[in-house]
């Protein structure tokens, strides 16, 4: 590996990296995440009240249905009773039509009151909807200008990156960003001293014995997975 050159490299997708943090970090940016979770939130509670109406809608359908029911019945039952056995049981059976419809009656007030809740509910959240757009588009603004300011103060490092990108042994370059996907924080290549990996500070020479001998070998900390050279 070409030592000087990946440190180059890494000094200069150090800078870029801390400016990304910068962005990431800001205020700007902070304020933006935070208006999405916001609409989202409302915008999930808007499609659960959706689905809720519709639930409402086939359950009264079941309601009309079963008032269809009762009202056969009521058409089927005998003009005028024969006997007082008759009678009574007519009453009986009258009573029991009564109570059911007397308590389909108040599931279904129940369940007009539940929409005329969730009516009022969904004009309330597509108003916070409505507003909440406002503030992300507007947020979203002030986020790209610092974007733009950020990203202005770095662009020659950019420019060097990708130029040096250019120059680097495939191979090298190949490592340095395999390590860098897999989440090790910055630095990637770091040095072996004394012992010691210069980036998690572990002491590891017995279980790098023989590895790293000669000004430029390398090797993988076998704690923190840092690319390890020796001057």
């Amino acid at each position: 590996m070409d030592i000087e050159k990946i440190l180059e490299y890494q000094a200069l997708d150090q800078v870029i990296y801390k400016a990304e943090m910068e962005y990431a970090n800001s205020e700007e940016n902070k304020k933006y995440n935070a208006l999405r979770v916001r609409a989202k939130a409302c915008s999930e509670q808007l499609i659960k009240l959706d689905h809720e109406t519709a639930d409402i809608f086939k359950e009264l359908e079941r309601k009309e249905a079963a008032l269809a029911d009762f009202n056969a019945e009521l058409k089927a039952r005998p003009a005028a009773p024969k006997n007082l056995e008759q009678a009574g049981k007519c009453d009986e059976a009258l009573k029991k039509l009564e109570e059911g419809l007397s308590a389909l009656d108040k599931e279904c007030a129940r369940l007009f009151r539940r929409l005329e809740e969730i009516s009022r509910e969904s004009q309330q959240l597509y108003s916070q909807f409505r507003k909440l757009r406002a503030e992300i588009d507007a947020a979203n603004a002030a986020r790209n200008e610092k974007r733009k300011q950020i990203l202005s103060g770095i662009a020659e490092y950019g420019y060097k990156l990708n130029e040096l990108k250019n120059a680097l042994n495939p191979a090298d370059l190949e490592l340095y960003q395999k390590v860098r996907m897999s989440k090790v924080k910055l630095p990637i290549v770091v040095e072996f001293k004394d012992g010691n990996c210069r980036g998690c500070g572990m002491h590891i020479e017995t279980e790098l014995h023989g590895k790293l001998v000669n000004a430029g070998d390398i090797a993988e900390c076998p704690h923190c997975r840092r690319i390890l050279y020796r001057k």
